[in-house]
Order: C-alpha cells, then structure tokens, then sequence
C-alpha cells in the first residue's frame, strides 16, 4: 500500500510539472535557466532539511559518483530534453511520450538481472512501442514538420530516466535516506547545468519584481523538493520497474492539465497512440501487482 501511495504522489506531482514548465517558458523563462532553478532550488532546501535532521555531509562526498550519474541521467539531460521540447508540442501530449520509462526500464532491469523476462511483460512493451510510432508516423513529413523531430528527441528523456531508475536503485549507497540522496542528485545535476546555461546566457534571475515565470519557478522547486525524496523512496521500496509505472499516472495528470489550462485537444491519431501506451503501462501494472 505504501509503494501504491507513493506512486500515485509522485504520478500527480510529476504531471503537473509538465504544464507549469510550459506556462514558464511561454512567460519568458529560458528552458535551460528553469532547469538550473528546478534543480538548485531543491538542492538547497533538502540540504537545509538534510543539516536539521543532523546529517553529515562526509556521506555525500564518499558517493560523489552515484549523485554524478544520477543528476546527469536522472535530471539534467532528460529535463533539459523537456523543457526545450515543451514549446513545441503539447503539454499533454508531451507527458505521454516522455512519461514512457517504464518500456525503456523494464528491459534495462532484464538485462542488468533485476526482473526476470515476461511474456505479458514484453508484450506490453511491444504494445507501447507501437503507441510510440502512431504518435511518430501519421501524416507528418519527418523533414517537412518539426513536430515528429521534436517527438523523437523526446524520447531521450524517458530512456535516459529508465537508465537512472535502474542504476539508482541497483547501486544506491547504504545508511543513507531519500532526502540526502535527493539533495546530492540535484546538487549534481546543478552543477552540471550551470556551464550549458552560462554559455548560452540562459541564466534567469529570480530577484524582484516577480511576474508569472518567476511564480511557476518557486513552485517547481517545492514540488521537485519533495518529488525526488519520494523517487528515492519509492524506489527503496518497490524497485525501478514499479517506480516506472509512475508514468502512467503523470501521462494522465498531463492531459487533464493540458486540456483545463491550455485548451488542448489530440487528433485521433494521438488518441489511439495514447490508448496504446496508457494500455501498457497498465498491463505492466497489473504484472507488477500480481508478482508481489
């Protein structure tokens, strides 16, 4: 039951990040600037629950290198991926295909011998796979619309999340809790921003007077904030696969907010890529139950 709580939290705390970034973006935020904030925001206020709570800060140095991986694959390439791709697509639509991780993460799980191969388990991978190719293929030209360029390199996103999920969980340093490890991952994937960002002078400063962009901002950070403690301790309790499975929860949380505050709506090649890949990330659900 625990393991189910947190999913559905994280489902909708993650969904929700989606339309807020758009609302960001579209409100003058540079998307590598709304990354750095998304990611040393919390990084600072986990540090300062991590310091409360009498934690040292020796055990974040010894795993320097597991914060490095997971900031990089777990933060600042998939979020960058979204954020630049937001713009451009719909943000429920978006939500859909970069919440896809739990195809890309139960295979990874297979074959570093964290979950043993399943019939019904494959085939809903295959089942969101095509779900993928109806959202990639229908009537759009691959050099002739930008739509089907921007979707494919969504995709970096949930793979790169899988191959975070996977190592996060197989490797995690022992005698330390969600918060800590919260707090190095997004103080890592900060610090790998920070250059990317001074390059293209993205960065976005969050002094007053604050307007809309400034506000999405803050909240992102208090959502990230206790999102990615939940990452860590779902991932504790219930393994990278099942954690995967929060994507189905985020792709539904992201097409109720895109259609109440953007007005957005899919064409019935999108409704049945959706269908498809909702159907998956049922299918490996109910797998997942059934095991346990």
């Amino acid at each position: 039951m625990k393991a189910l709580l947190l999913l559905l939290l994280l489902g909708v705390l993650w969904g929700s990040g989606y339309s807020i970034a758009k609302v960001a973006m579209t409100h003058g935020v540079p998307p590598l600037g709304y990354a750095f904030w998304q990611t040393l925001g919390p990084a600072i206020v986990l540090f300062f629950i991590a310091l409360y709570r009498q934690e040292r800060a020796a055990k974040l140095k010894s795993a320097w290198r597991y914060y490095l991986f997971c900031g990089a694959f777990g933060i600042a390439l998939p979020n960058t991926v979204m954020y630049f791709t937001a713009p451009h697509v719909s943000s429920g639509l978006l939500a859909v295909i970069i919440n896809t991780v739990a195809l890309f993460a139960y295979p990874l799980a297979c074959i570093v011998r964290q979950e043993k191969a399943s019939l019904v388990r494959s085939v809903a991978v295959m089942v969101g796979v095509v779900g993928i190719m109806f959202i990639l293929q229908p009537k759009w030209h691959w050099f002739g619309n930008s739509v089907p360029i921007w979707l494919t390199f969504a995709l970096l996103a949930p793979f790169s999340f899988a191959i975070c999920a996977v190592f996060a969980s197989r490797y995690r340093p022992k005698q330390q809790d969600s918060v800590l490890l919260a707090a190095g991952m997004m103080l890592f994937a900060s610090l790998l921003l920070t250059p990317f960002m001074l390059y293209n002078h993205s960065f976005y400063s969050l002094l007053p007077p604050w307007h809309v962009g400034d506000a999405m901002i803050i909240i992102e950070i208090i959502l990230s904030s206790i999102g990615y403690v939940i990452f860590f301790e779902l991932l504790k309790v219930a393994g990278p696969v099942y954690y995967s499975l929060v994507s189905g929860v985020v792709a539904i949380t992201g097409l109720i907010w895109g259609k109440l505050l953007f007005a957005e709506s899919l064409t019935w090649h999108n409704g049945i890529a959706v269908i498809l890949i909702v159907a998956a990330v049922i299918c490996l659900s109910l797998s997942q139950w059934s095991s346990n």
